[in-house]
């Protein structure tokens, strides 16, 4: 009994800390060019943080709904509207008739690849918890982002970022928790970091900036 304990625990991975890893270098980058990421930000650069995750959610949205186990079992855990959130916020009187001005960085449009067919991508269950990590995590972001900036964009309320006015925190640790009863085996936790990487490349493609970078450092990595 003590062997085959030993042996189960020895093909048990922890995967949240191989998400991280997985991750860490495309979190940085899409952190670092995101369109609030810039010196002093305004309700421009916060129009056009809402726009690129618009771009990125959507397709990614549509196509998780096309699911009903995994991290889509509503069981687990319910659906959050965030797009509904992106629409609300977007529509926000404060945000009509934005012109571009001194702190902001125009972002040219999405390119088409950032929004190429998901049909043909990897649909197993851990996979989606993959993808799901980083599209659940970016709520956390979200979070830093209302503490930092509710007071200087005010009178908009951030709904986006509040969660409309539901701490993440709760939900984060749900989600932590059933992920990790659900994805721990080798196999899984390395198809759950693909599915992970998969999700911060599509939001990679839509950052032009980062978008060259990581580009050409895929190609470094691949004549290397």
């Amino acid at each position: 009994m003590t062997a085959l304990r030993s042996a189960a625990e020895s093909s048990f991975v922890d995967v949240l800390g191989a998400l991280r890893l997985a991750t860490a270098s495309r979190h940085e980058s899409a952190e670092r060019a995101m369109p609030l990421a810039v010196a002093t930000p305004t309700l421009v650069n916060y129009q056009q943080h809402l726009q690129v995750l618009h771009a990125w959610l959507a397709p990614l949205d549509a196509w998780l709904q096309r699911f009903d186990d995994g991290p889509q079992d509503p069981a687990l855990l319910p659906p959050l509207a965030r797009l509904a959130l992106i629409e609300r916020d977007l529509a926000h009187p404060a945000l009509q008739g934005l012109k571009t001005g001194p702190g902001s960085r125009p972002r040219s449009a999405p390119p088409v690849e950032a929004s190429q067919p998901l049909a043909a991508l990897e649909a197993g269950a851990a996979w989606r918890w993959g993808a799901c990590y980083v599209i659940e995590g970016s709520q956390l972001g979200g979070a830093v982002l209302l503490r930092r900036y509710a007071g200087t964009f005010a009178p908009h309320p951030l709904d986006y970022l509040s969660g409309d006015g539901n701490a993440p925190g709760p939900r984060w640790h749900a989600f932590v928790a059933a992920m990790r009863r659900a994805v721990h085996t080798p196999r899984d936790v390395d198809l759950a970091c693909a599915g992970a990487r998969a999700a911060f490349d599509r939001l990679i493609a839509l950052l032009p900036d980062v978008a060259a970078d990581h580009a050409s450092a895929a190609s470094r990595a691949v004549t290397a």
